[in-house]
């Protein structure tokens, strides 16, 4: 018989989307965690059941700490991002690059990350504590915490990541429910109920963070650019979600950040070249990282000593269109947008 024709593109799509799904399901777990404590140790994630956590401990080494004398942003992010991977691979025996092979990839959107204790030393330990929920196709979001050799909490965050499908193009869309509930379905043991900050009707990031009752209120602006370097990016060729707390540095001139709020709506590859344009007042900063009239990343963090938690008005500046279309437009010489309950640009 004659071979059959070539899919058309959009059916070959569709034909790569039924590989990875059924790719998705091909596995199981390696250990039933969920059932019993699991020991852990350093590169080893094991599993509370006494905090309902997956768990692990991690070691400061000295490039993991700043001048401010507390373990950077950066690599408190690249922490949870760690025993969010080595969980995947210890327990269900998943690596990124597997998953990658699978046409699938979970990526991170939205996160907050404070710093809430107080100093940390080089080579001491962190236990890391970490859960992940599962509200909704394609949200994949991760709560975490780490606690010094004392015991005390030091740091904790929340973490949106996405299952996401890779298309041939490279190009990602969220999976839909079939897809979603058949990857996590060996995952949703590991949710602890007790600390849900999502559900089916509330699946907006800036819904898990308390109302402070005051708007952001810059006193100074500037604009600057910022080009994606490789060291930004990672196996995917797109940027590392830890790296945007460090390219804040190079666009506000402070050097003590202890809290921030990253928002990635495109993700950006090596050599972009992103105008970034910065509001701040004594003790905060939001970023606007755009390319032309296209916002890429926004960013909003918190520096100095007295500590304040992230608050919903702040994030809700860096990820309502309305308001950072606003806020983009003025950084581009547009008049100042009216004050609103989570911002007033009326100093500058």
């Amino acid at each position: 018989p004659a071979p059959a024709p070539a899919p058309a593109p959009a059916a070959a799509a569709v034909s790569s989307a039924a590989t990875a799904s059924a790719a998705a399901v091909s596995f199981a777990p390696i250990i039933d965690v969920g059932l019993q404590d699991q020991p852990s140790a350093f590169e080893t994630p094991g599993f509370s059941m006494e905090r309902h956590a997956i768990t692990m401990p991690v070691r400061v080494h000295c490039e993991d700490t700043s001048p401010i004398g507390h373990v950077r942003l950066e690599s408190l992010v690249a922490y949870a991002e760690r025993i969010r991977s080595l969980s995947l691979k210890q327990f269900l025996g998943l690596s990124l690059d597997d998953l990658k092979k699978m046409n699938l990839a979970i990526l991170a959107s939205e996160y907050v990350v404070e710093i809430v204790g107080r100093g940390c030393g080089v080579m001491e330990t962190l236990r890391i504590d970490t859960t992940p929920e599962f509200p909704g196709a394609p949200l994949f979001p991760w709560a975490t915490e780490a606690y010094s050799e004392n015991g005390d909490l030091y740091m904790k965050g929340l973490f949106g990541l996405s299952l996401c499908s890779i298309a041939a193009d490279g190009s990602y869309r969220g999976t839909g429910k079939v897809e979603y509930d058949r990857f996590v379905s060996h995952m949703r043991h590991w949710s602890n109920p007790k600390k849900l900050h999502f559900s089916e009707t509330s699946l907006r990031f800036f819904n898990a963070y308390k109302e402070s009752g005051k708007p952001f209120v810059p006193t100074g602006r500037r604009e600057t650019k910022y080009v994606v370097r490789a060291a930004d990016c990672d196996l995917y060729s797109v940027l590392f979600q830890a790296r945007v707390t460090s390219m804040t540095e190079s666009c506000h001139d402070r050097r003590d950040a202890y809290a921030m709020y990253v928002n990635i709506m495109t993700s950006v590859r090596p050599s972009d070249e992103l105008t970034v344009y910065v509001l701040y007042n004594e003790d905060s900063a939001l970023f606007v990282f755009a390319v032309k009239d296209a916002v890429r990343i926004m960013a909003f963090g918190h520096y100095g000593t007295e500590r304040r938690p992230i608050s919903r008005e702040e994030i809700k500046c860096c990820s309502m269109p309305g308001h950072y279309q606003k806020l983009l437009k003025f950084g581009k010489g547009s008049e100042k947008p009216p004050p609103c309950k989570d911002f007033d640009l009326s100093q500058l």
